[in-house]
Formats: structure tokens, sequence, C-alpha cells
């Protein structure tokens, strides 16, 4: 199981690795398409709409059943492309604002989450598992990963 710790250091390590990686980008870059078919304006209006979102889902995680996929009947997709599209007219320097401080704010969600939320077994995509390891994977991977998309010019 991940612990309150393990999700805290994916999280920490998201935004400073993102700050770095896109401030490597040549002219034109935010713009460029990565084999995922997204752009790293994408891929960031992303990262920064679902770190807003997630403490929003949390009363559903709280309340929701063991047996009751959370994400059952949500258009993961749709929710994706609204999100984005939301930020589309934005600057780079404005979604990376909003994306380090959704990150913040997602950062202090987790350290104040009760330790019996964190150990509740939930599901969201998966089997049943602790909501920690949903944060750990689902939220904490997850942004590593979409870092190091948008980041690499060679596919992934």
């Amino acid at each position: 199981m991940a612990t309150r710790e393990d999700i805290i250091q994916a999280l920490e390590l998201t935004v400073p690795e993102g700050k770095r990686t896109t401030s490597l980008f040549a002219e034109g870059e935010w713009d460029a398409k990565r084999d995922s078919g997204w752009t790293p304006r994408q891929v960031y209006s992303h990262l920064a709409a679902t770190a807003k979102i997630v403490p929003q889902l949390g009363a559903g995680l709280a309340n929701a059943s063991e047996d009751t996929d959370i994400a059952g009947g949500m258009d993961i997709n749709a929710m994706n492309a609204g999100a984005v599209a939301q930020m589309d007219g934005m600057e780079p320097g404005q979604i990376m604002q909003a994306f380090e401080t959704n990150y913040a704010e997602l950062i202090d969600y987790v350290k104040n989450l009760p330790e019996e939320q964190l150990q509740a077994k939930r599901r969201f995509l998966s089997d049943s598992v602790p909501v920690s390891d949903i944060l750990a994977s689902s939220i904490g991977l997850h942004g590593i990963h979409h870092v190091y998309e948008a980041f690499s010019r060679f596919g992934g």
C-alpha cells in the first residue's frame, strides 16, 4: 500500500520536473504534438485540471461503497477534452502557474486527508484497492508520466 509520503513525494517531484523541462523548450515547442497526440500545452492544461478536480472528487471517494467504481459512467476522455479546451487560450506561463497552484492545493489536500480515508478500499477503473494506491498511481505516477511525455521528442 502506498503511504501518504509516497503520494506527496510523487506530487512534489512532478512540479519542479515540469518547470525544469518546460524551461528547456525551444520556440514553438509548446504547440508541437508528441507521440501521444497531445502538445505540451495540452498536457500541462490536463495536469492542472486533474490536480484541481481530485480534491473535489475526494468526497465521492469517501462516500462510495467499496464495490462501486467511482469512475463508472464518467466519460474521462470528454472530461479531459473539456478541461484542456478551457485553458486553450492561455499563455504557457499562465498554464504553468495553474499547474503549480493546483498541485500545491492537491498536495495540501493529501497532507490533510484522514488516514482512514487513505486506507479505505475503493475502485477507480480498478479492482478494490486502498485510496492511497489510487492516488499514488492514478495521480502521482500519472503526472510524472505526462511530464516525461511532454518533454520527450522521441516517443515514450
